[in-house]
C-alpha cells in the first residue's frame, strides 16, 4: 500500500467504525496516479478483507451506464433525445405521447410510480415476468407529477422506458447491450448484472442497523427478489461491480471513444446550479465542476465523482443501507488529500419570512408525508417524516428526518448533522408570489398538501 493509501486509510477507518459500515472499497485517480483501498470486512458472519475486486452493488450509478449507451444511439442516429417514446412500442401501451427519450433519461418526465418499489413484492411473487419489457403494464397508465419537459422529479420507473427503448431499438437484450456497448469497450471485466456471475467471487454483503443502531446483515429484504434486483431494475441500479472497473469506467467516460454529450446539460435539476446530463448529475464538489451520481439500495451506499478541470475521479462503494453520512466524510477526506482546504457551502440561518412560507407539510408519495417546524434555534427548521402505513405485501422507504436545517443559498435549506458537518440539500420550490410550493426529497419532487 502506498504512503498516500496508508494516510487515507488511518483516516476511513475510524469513519467507518463511528457510522458502523462493515466495509467500504476506494478508488482514486488523479492524473497518471491511481490508488485503491479496502477498509474493513466483507461480511459480519464470514468476515474476509475489503480489496479493489470485491464487487458491491453499485446502486444508481448503474443509470449513468444507460446514458451511455443511449449517447452511442444517438451519435450513431439511431434514437434522437426529443423524439417520443411511445412509437417505439405497440399502439395502446400506455405512454403519453409527450414524452421523449430526454424527458425519461433527466427525470423530466413526470413519471412518478413510486408503487414500482412499493409493489414489488406483490408484482414479483409467484416468479412473474421481471423483465425490461414487462415492467412497462406496471406504471405506465398512472397519472403524471407534472407535464413533461416542464419540471424534475427522480424517477427510477422513467429510467426503465428509457431501457426499453433501447431494447426495441437494438433487438436485443438490454443486459447483452450492457456488455457490448460499454462494459467490453472499457474493459470492466468485473462488471455483473446477476446473482449467478459473482457467486464464485468477493462479494460484499448487505447490512443495515437494528433498533440500537449496531450493525446486522441485511438477508432476504428489500423490494427485490432475495439478492439481486429485478431484471427491470438492472439499467437503474442493477449492475453488481468493483472500484477497480468503475476508475476503468471512469477513464473510459472521459476518453475520445466515449459518445459527446455525456456532461453536457441536458436539463435542470430545479436549483440554481444542479443540472443533468445523459443521467450524469451535474453540480459542484469541493467547490469544482462535477459529472457524478450516488447509488443506495438495499445495503448499500455508492458515489461516483468525476472532476475533469483536476483530472480527478473518484468511487466510493460500501455496504451498508446507513453507509451514505459515511460515504460523505470519505468524500471531504478525499478531497482535502487532493486539494488542501476545500470550500464550505455558504450557509445562514433562514429569515423570518422564508421560514414562515416553508413551514408546512409535503406528499412524498405512497411513502408518506415531511412537516417542516420551527427548529430549536433561531433561523433553523427541522423536517419531521410522517410514513404511511403500508400493506403486509408492500415495500416502504424510510423517510427523511432532520433536527437542523438552515439556509444555503436562494433555493434549498441543508441538514446540519450533529458533529456540525454539512449534510443533503433539501431544495425547494418558491412560487413569484413568495409561497413555497414544493420540497425536493431526495431528488423527487414532493408537492405541498397543508
Amino acid at each position: 500500500m502506498s504512503d498516500h493509501a496508508m494516510t487515507l486509510h488511518k483516516q476511513i477507518a475510524p469513519i467507518l467504525e463511528r457510522r458502523r459500515v462493515p466495509g467500504v472499497a476506494v478508488g482514486i485517480m488523479h492524473g497518471t496516479d491511481t490508488t485503491f483501498m479496502g477498509v474493513g470486512v466483507t461480511n459480519l458472519e464470514h468476515a474476509l478483507p475489503v480489496d479493489r475486486d470485491t464487487i458491491f452493488q453499485v446502486g444508481s450509478i448503474s443509470k449513468t451506464l444507460l446514458g451511455l449507451i443511449i449517447g452511442r444511439l444517438v451519435e450513431r442516429d439511431q434514437v434522437t433525445l426529443d423524439t417520443p417514446v411511445a412509437p417505439y412500442f405497440p399502439t395502446g401501451t400506455g405512454i403519453d405521447e409527450r414524452i421523449t427519450l430526454r424527458h425519461v433519461i433527466t427525470h423530466t418526465s413526470g413519471i412518478d410510480a413510486q408503487n414500482m418499489i412499493a409493489d414489488a413484492p406483490r408484482i414479483l411473487r409467484d416468479h412473474a415476468d421481471d423483465s425490461i419489457q414487462a415492467s412497462l403494464q406496471h406504471f405506465v397508465r398512472r397519472p403524471l407529477l407534472f407535464a413533461p419537459g416542464t419540471d424534475y422529479s427522480y424517477s427510477g420507473p422513467g429510467i426503465m422506458v428509457a431501457a426499453a427503448v433501447v431494447e426495441k431499438v437494438t433487438g436485443r437484450r438490454y443486459a447483452d447491450v450492457l456488455q457490448e456497448e460499454v462494459l467490453d469497450p472499457a474493459g470492466m471485466t468485473t462488471t455483473f448484472t446477476t446473482a449467478d456471475q459473482v457467486m464464485t467471487r468477493r462479494v460484499a454483503a448487505p447490512h443495515g442497523h437494528d433498533r440500537h443502531g449496531r450493525p446486522v446483515l441485511l438477508t432476504d429484504q428489500g423490494w427485490q427478489r432475495h439478492w439481486q434486483l429485478p431484471g427491470w431494475d438492472v439499467p437503474g441500479g442493477g449492475v453488481l461491480s468493483t472500484v477497480h472497473d468503475l476508475m476503468r469506467y471512469a477513464s473510459y467516460v472521459r476518453s475520445a471513444a466515449a459518445p459527446a454529450g455525456l456532461f453536457s446539460v441536458q436539463a435542470s435539476r430545479g436549483p440554481k446550479g444542479r443540472d443533468i446530463g445523459l443521467a450524469w448529475w451535474l453540480e459542484d464538489v469541493a467547490g469544482r465542476p462535477a459529472a457524478l451520481h450516488d447509488g443506495l439500495t438495499i445495503g448499500y451506499a455508492s458515489r461516483l465523482v468525476l472532476i475533469p478541470s483536476e483530472d480527478l475521479a473518484f468511487v466510493i462503494l460500501t455496504n451498508s443501507l446507513e453507509g451514505g453520512a459515511a460515504v460523505k466524510e470519505i468524500e471531504r477526506v478525499i478531497a482535502r488529500s487532493v486539494f488542501g482546504d476545500v470550500p464550505r457551502r455558504t450557509t445562514g440561518p433562514v429569515d423570518d419570512a422564508l421560514g414562515a412560507a416553508l413551514l408546512g407539510t409535503y406528499d412524498c408519495g405512497f411513502y408518506g408525508t415531511v412537516t417542516l417546524a420551527p427548529g430549536e434555534r433561531t433561523g433553523e427548521l427541522r423536517m419531521i417524516a410522517n410514513p404511511a402505513p403500508a400493506g403486509s405485501d408492500q415495500f416502504t422507504i424510510e423517510l427523511p428526518s432532520a433536527d437542523r436545517l438552515v439556509g444555503c443559498g436562494e433555493d434549498s435549506l441543508i441538514v446540519v448533522e450533529p458533529n456540525g458537518e454539512e449534510g443533503s440539500r433539501v431544495p425547494f420550490v418558491r412560487e413569484s408570489d413568495g409561497t413555497v410550493s414544493a420540497l425536493r426529497v431526495g431528488e423527487r419532487i414532493a408537492h405541498r398538501v397543508a
